[in-house]
């Protein structure tokens, strides 16, 4: 059932716009901090806690998140722009923040800080689960609290696009040629003399982007013409690779040895470098499957060897001839990490430990438990999808989409044959709520036993989220 939220703008909580904490004096907690997009994994690290430690565990989830509405008590929301943005317009206000910035809120918070309190008096021990390691995540420095996920500084350097391609560039990864610029003049001189040489394309990026953020394709010097560039800042740029397909592989770092492949999906990308959602399983064929396999395995151990522990992903583009370029590391756990958590869980035996379980045992003892297993061959007949659907303008939410069904059910149910196929809306904003533009109006799944099926799914929920918003009034608060 999901709980309606009230969000105060003037409470005096600091900036805590919304808290439903309940705290049973017979359950260990855990704190989750992240997007409420992966606060779905902590039912699994809530089940794997109960088996290791043999005792009731629950948990309590920290957002950035400002919903209408929660799937479930124990959530506090920190999002002071949202809080400024509510108090401004007279109703409350959706946007996105930086995970640096919330993860700085969120570890100077007096309320966080008290739970904390709290919860150790209670219990010798507090795991703090995080979406993304970062180093402003200061909580693991108070005696007791345990970070549950990689080293913020390590997951940092390697989340570094320049970084990360001058460690690989000299092993077997196929890196993608690219040149690093000091400052706008540069990038400008070397643009001029790449033009005849990377005639397909130049790729520019900042050394930290996401989802088609600071980066972008130029295909002529015109394509640099009014864009924002920072003087001083150093930018990436890499030949662009015309291309057929943006495999992404999930994995688990457990030491500078051991790296656990999890499955390949295929991206969704739109306009060149932003991402939308994934499907699996990869449509490549599996010789293909397997390189990029293999090539995230070395990625993952070269993250091993710097003291990374934790899941991670890879990602990669095949062109045309069929041949496998190296696009990016991601040191973080994924936008569609739940998604393969789902898949292991119902196409490995029972007893296999799920990717949180994993992650757990790489950050806290180095290594993997006996009984891990990967997927090899038979994949079975489990299909999926998935689509970020976000507002490039400002919205107000004019009516609400309930979620129908719990994910890892609606898996469940198809992996049992008594649904063919289904598709449901997460995350929903919620009715009279408005949203900044970049924010996620919602999330989409589909999940199916004949691929042919997931596009229509996907259309159908597309259409229901474009029809749950208007555009705002064009004046500013």
């Amino acid at each position: 059932m999901q709980k309606m939220a009230t969000i105060d703008p003037f409470s005096s909580e600091e900036d805590v716009l919304y808290s439903d904490c309940h705290l049973d004096p017979d359950t260990e907690y855990f704190l989750y901090v992240g997007e409420l997009k992966a606060d779905c994994l902590n039912f699994f690290l809530k089940e794997a806690f109960s088996r290791i430690f043999g005792k009731k565990f629950d948990f309590i989830s920290i957002l950035p998140d400002v919903l209408a509405c929660y799937p479930h008590p124990n959530m506090l929301v920190i999002n002071p722009r949202s809080r400024e943005l509510t108090g401004a317009w007279g109703y409350t206000t959706c946007c996105r923040i930086s995970g640096r910035d919330f993860n700085r809120f969120v570890s100077t918070s007096g309320t966080v800080h008290k739970l904390v309190g709290e919860l150790l008096q209670r219990q010798k021990n507090l795991f703090v689960h995080v979406f993304e390691s970062v180093p402003e995540m200061t909580l693991n420095r108070i005696p007791g609290v345990t970070l549950l996920g990689p080293d913020g500084e390590i997951a940092h350097q390697w989340n570094n696009k320049l970084h990360q391609l001058q460690v690989l560039r000299d092993t077997s990864v196929p890196v993608i040629d690219f040149r690093i610029c000091d400052g706008y003049k540069e990038l400008l001189q070397t643009t001029e003399a790449l033009w005849p040489v990377w005639d397909q394309g130049i790729f520019i990026s900042q050394p930290y982007s996401a989802a088609g953020m600071n980066s972008f394709i130029a295909y002529s010097p015109r394509d640099l013409e009014g864009r924002d560039f920072f003087v001083d800042s150093k930018y990436l740029l890499s030949r662009y690779i015309p291309h057929i397909s943006d495999p992404t592989v999930l994995g688990v770092v457990a030491n500078a040895d051991d790296v656990f492949i999890a499955a390949v999906a295929d991206q969704d990308i739109e306009g060149g470098n932003t991402f939308k959602g994934s499907v699996f399983p990869s449509a490549l064929p599996r010789k293909i499957q397997r390189q990029v396999e293999a090539h995230t395995r070395t990625v993952g151990r070269m993250l091993g060897q710097s003291g990374y522990r934790g899941i991670f992903g890879c990602d990669f583009i095949v062109d045309e001839a069929g041949f496998v370029h190296f696009v990016e590391v991601n040191a973080r756990k994924q936008g569609t990490t739940m998604e393969m958590c789902c898949t292991l869980e119902n196409l490995l035996p029972p007893d296999a430990p799920s990717l949180l379980e994993l992650e757990f045992y790489a950050v806290t003892e180095n290594r993997f438990p006996e009984n891990m297993m990967e997927l090899r061959e038979a994949l079975g007949d489990i299909c999926w999808r998935t689509y970020n659907f976000k507002t490039d303008a400002g919205v107000r939410v004019r009516e609400s989409i309930p979620q129908e069904h719990d994910e890892r059910e609606l898996f469940r149910r198809v992996a049992e044959n008594s649904l063919e196929h289904g598709v449901i809306v997460m995350e929903h904003l919620g009715e009279g709520l408005l949203a900044e533009p970049g924010t996620f109006v919602g999330r989409l799944l589909a999940v199916s036993r004949r691929r042919e099926l997931l596009e229509e799914d996907i259309q159908k929920g597309k259409d229901r989220l474009r029809n749950s918003i208007i555009p705002r009034e064009e004046e500013t608060p």
